[in-house]
């Protein structure tokens, strides 16, 4: 939410296109917190609320709110009231009773309800001058409101900031600071809102501009389907933006951002209407709610400020078919670029330094296709010699009914950690068929991009000069292998023998639920490995990833096995990013204990073998309580 003034930044607020909300306030906020609406309830399916827990690495609990009473706590938050537009053209009336407290959350309902001059209410509390935080990871656990005009955020102020006289500050918004960890807008463009998160920056540059630094993160789900863990890392070095534990983006804190650097307190509202999404219409269903499960705060201790940050994770297509790190532009304008039967490629500058694995990703806004359009996205580590490693591939069709711009994310499962000495990233998008594309690449509010997971283990990633290694401008280029890639006869994901094709970014064996599953060196079918695993439990299974890879072209998945047990409950599973497929492994198994030959035809899968597959191999227990022990070696998958 971003705050403006009444004059000059309010005009700001309305020429820019930001990937913010606007915030800002008519009248005084008040001292003491609503005490809980009986008649208010949270929405259906909210769960206890887990106990907090010390999370992965060294993040240490320091502050929660659980709301676990029955009325805020006012000796953190603070209700602001009243209506005036809040610096966006919002429609809503803030009121304290919109905020209730019951049955462990705190439940923030928009209402089509007159009050003062507003057509509808609302809630935004807020912990200025009570509770404020400097670096730290914050994390929030949330149902978000959909429909048109709802706009719902979980974001931070400097305390620096004195819009409308409500918060103790002296200095004028952006230069006080803005970080929004989470953003949602419901319905606009296509009801693609519905499902995207944002996270932006607001301050001050040295250029005496705000660059409104944002990126967004498009789920497989509307985000008003079920709750989502909303998380920020917020270091001396960084920002990091999360969704389910899954990182979507970095921006990394450069000498002019010393409003980042300062303390910071945490608001949470939902407004009804404004500049950005635009307004409550008759299509807008009343009310809306937003429940919150918890609000935390970890800290850790951190590398001083100034030390190294290592390299930016978010890579901004442009309109010449290469990466930049430039931010990007708040203009508006929308560059293009046709995405038609040639091959388009980007690249970002040769780079030295780490990227985690995992959480690799393309996001890629296009204007609505009038028809299916499946894109094929890889992408490449290529060294400055030219050559090159393919590192994964994802395929998704952009198709969408609606029109307007669409967010399409390509996910690249399996990527193993990454350290690049010289060496750049190379993103090529295919269209496999279908009507042309036309990309949106302007890097700000339809803000198509690579993002890679920025290594927090203390990379120094640096760039080299062009004068050493030029950065490599490239045109539209054909596919790799061809405008019809030539697939493999076969294709190995767990296979020492020799094979035409290897599956990409494959994981060792990971159990899920129950079990044990761990490659041993003994007994193998063919070289010196094999998988062993037992099933213990319904429920119980293991599955080995992999980036993601198109099976339309292959017919059968082949595997060697050795038990003695019966298999009563245990299927074989393959999933991609929309179906998932089974098939019962008892009816392939002879009566012998040695090793044996199982072949599954794909068609068997259904239509989780028709597209793009990221888990290419899973065993599992289903509907009983098995006891099931076996070797696996050879898994492959063969074309006719």
């Amino acid at each position: 939410m971003t705050l403006h003034s009444q004059g000059a930044l309010l005009a700001l607020c309305l020429s820019l296109t930001l990937l913010s909300a606007c915030g800002g306030g008519a009248t005084s906020p008040v001292d003491n917190p609503p005490a809980a609406n009986a008649q208010q309830t949270p929405p259906s399916g909210s769960v206890q609320t887990p106990a907090p827990t010390v999370p992965v690495e060294d993040w240490v609990l320091n502050w929660s709110d659980e709301f676990n009473g029955n009325s805020l706590d006012s000796t953190v938050w603070t209700a602001d009231l009243g209506s005036g537009g809040w610096g966006n053209s919002e429609s809503q009336y803030y009121k304290a009773q919109n905020a209730v407290v019951a049955d462990g959350m705190l439940t923030i309902t928009a209402k089509r309800e007159v009050a003062g001059d507003a057509p509808y209410t609302s809630a935004r509390i807020q912990t200025s001058r009570k509770k404020s935080f400097t670096y730290g990871r914050f994390e929030m656990r949330a149902k978000l409101p959909s429909t048109q005009g709802m706009w719902s955020a979980f974001w931070l102020l400097g305390n620096s900031c004195n819009s409308w006289g409500l918060y103790g500050g002296n200095i004028n918004w952006p230069a006080c600071g803005e970080i929004d960890i989470m953003e949602m807008i419901g319905g606009s463009t296509g009801n693609a809102s519905d499902y995207t998160t944002y996270g932006t920056l607001h301050y001050l540059n040295a250029a005496n501009y705000n660059p409104a630094l944002s990126i967004g993160y498009r789920n497989a789900a509307k985000l008003s389907d079920d709750f989502h863990v909303y998380r920020m890392d917020w270091t001396p070095q960084s920002f990091t933006w999360y969704i389910d534990d899954v990182a979507f983006g970095t921006r990394l804190i450069t000498p002019d951002m010393e409003a980042f650097h300062k303390p910071y307190f945490i608001l949470l509202n939902l407004a009804v209407g404004g500049n950005w999404g635009g307004w409550a219409n008759s299509s807008t269903v009343f009310p809306q709610t937003y429940a919150i499960d918890y609000v935390r705060h970890y800290t850790r201790a951190w590398p001083a400020k100034g030390s190294a940050a290592g390299l930016p994770s978010v890579w901004h297509l442009g309109a010449d078919p290469k990466l930049s790190a430039a931010a990007g532009t708040a203009t508006g304008a929308q560059p293009r670029v046709t995405l038609a039967e040639t091959a388009l490629s980007w690249y970002t500058p040769y780079l030295s330094g780490s990227f985690d694995a995992g959480a690799w990703a393309a996001q890629v806004w296009t204007l609505a296709p009038s028809g299916s359009a499946p894109v094929r996205a890889r992408i490449y580590r290529r060294r400055a010699d030219g050559t090159e490693t393919l590192l994964g591939q994802a395929q998704v069709d952009p198709f969408t009914s609606g029109s307007g711009n669409h967010s399409t994310r390509f996910n690249f499962t399996g990527i193993t950690a990454q350290t690049l000495s010289n060496e750049t990233i190379r993103l090529e998008l295919s269209k496999l068929s279908g009507p042309a594309l036309t990309l949106v690449v302007n890097g700000n509010d339809f803000d198509s991009h690579l993002s890679m997971p920025w290594s927090t283990s203390g990379s120094t990633g640096s760039y080299p000069t062009q004068t050493t290694v030029p950065f490599p401008v490239p045109v539209a280029s054909t596919p790799t292998g061809g405008g019809a890639t030539t697939l493999p006869a076969t294709l190995g994901v767990y296979a020492e023998t020799a094979y035409a094709g290897t599956w990409a970014g494959t994981s060792a064996p990971q159990v899920y639920v129950g079990g044990v599953a761990q490659e041993v060196q003994t007994d193998a079918f063919e070289g010196s490995r094999a998988i062993s695993f037992n099933l213990n439990r319904d429920g119980a299974g293991w599955q080995i990833l992999g980036a993601s890879q198109d099976l339309s072209a292959y017919t059968q998945l082949h595997f060697k096995i050795k038990t003695a047990s019966a298999a009563q409950f245990v299927r074989v599973r393959i999933a991609g990013t929309g179906s998932v497929g089974s098939v019962p492994l008892a009816p392939k198994l002879q009566t012998t204990t040695g090793w044996q030959d199982i072949t599954i035809a794909l068609t068997e899968f259904g239509a989780a073998a028709q597209g793009p597959v990221t888990i290419p191999f899973s065993i599992e227990a289903v509907g009983g309580t098995p006891a099931f022990s076996a070797l696996v070696d050879q898994i492959y998958y063969s074309k006719p």
